[in-house]
């Protein structure tokens, strides 16, 4: 919830829904991938109730229907998108500029570290 996952693009993310209400499309389901199959293995639940807290534009049978989509828990199998925590922000934010707006902790990191400062 405060974007200190230790996942530069994951935490930028969170940040900015905390602060402005709103995310792109592919962020959410970013997120959604990560919290429940892709790193953390929490409940959608859990995921459903943050998210109808923050977003601004929070619809509650399209938020429901999308957590339960994107955890694999609907009887809909096939096409659930999978994120990788650091691929996905290097190929939507290659520059790294919106990871460093939102996560000052890497701001004066080469580009190559800024989606996995532990390298």
């Amino acid at each position: 919830v405060l974007g200190t996952t230790g996942f530069p693009w994951i935490d930028a993310v969170m940040r900015q829904l905390r602060i402005e209400g709103w995310i792109p499309h592919v962020a959410r389901l970013a997120v959604g991938c990560f919290l429940t199959r892709g790193c953390l293995w929490i409940n959608w639940e859990e995921g459903y109730k943050v998210f109808d807290e923050l977003q601004l534009d929070a619809e509650w049978s399209l938020n429901v229907g999308n957590w339960l989509w994107l955890s694999g828990s609907t009887f809909v199998k096939e096409h659930i998108p999978w994120f990788c925590p650091v691929e996905v922000g290097k190929k939507i934010d290659p520059s790294g500029e919106y990871v460093r707006k939102y996560v000052p902790e890497v701001r004066g990191l080469p580009t190559e570290y800024v989606f996995e400062p532990w390298k």
